[in-house]
């Protein structure tokens, strides 16, 4: 696998920008997406694969906000309900010095769950929300 490097330097988090709702995210300090597809060995006659089977791709994805960025959310959403918001695009790009962009698009994106925790000796307080998502396209 290359891994993409500027002058030696590798992208960090630092060269993310994530867009929600046509708007760069400040308030976001973590995203994770996932790509997979069920695939099987079919078996016949004897104790060896005679071929294969493939399944569905399916694509999921979180991100983590502060609970501050997630008011901003809340107050736009119908209802005032996160989970309400029609389906939506997340893009995220990863810009380097010299303005070279690598660039993800989660599609269809809505959001599955709202849930919160804080604990004695939180400094902040970040939400993490699971999404469902169409696609994936890189």
């Amino acid at each position: 696998m290359d891994t993409p490097l500027i002058n030696g330097i590798s992208y960090s988090w630092g060269n993310i920008v994530l867009v929600l709702f046509g708007v760069p995210v400040k308030g976001i300090t973590e995203i994770e997406y996932t790509s997979k597809q069920k695939k099987e060995n079919n078996y016949g006659a004897g104790t060896k694969a005679v071929s294969r089977g493939y399944g569905n791709e399916e694509f999921d994805a979180s991100i983590t906000l502060y609970r501050e960025e997630l008011a901003r959310i809340k107050a736009a959403a119908p209802g005032k309900n996160i989970m309400k918001i029609p389906p939506f695009p997340i893009q995220i790009a990863w810009i380097n010095e010299t303005g070279q962009v690598d660039s993800v698009s989660l599609k269809a994106c809505e959001f599955t769950e709202l849930a919160f925790k804080a604990a004695q000796g939180d400094t902040s307080h970040k939400i993490k929300l699971p999404l469902i998502v169409a696609d994936i396209q890189e």
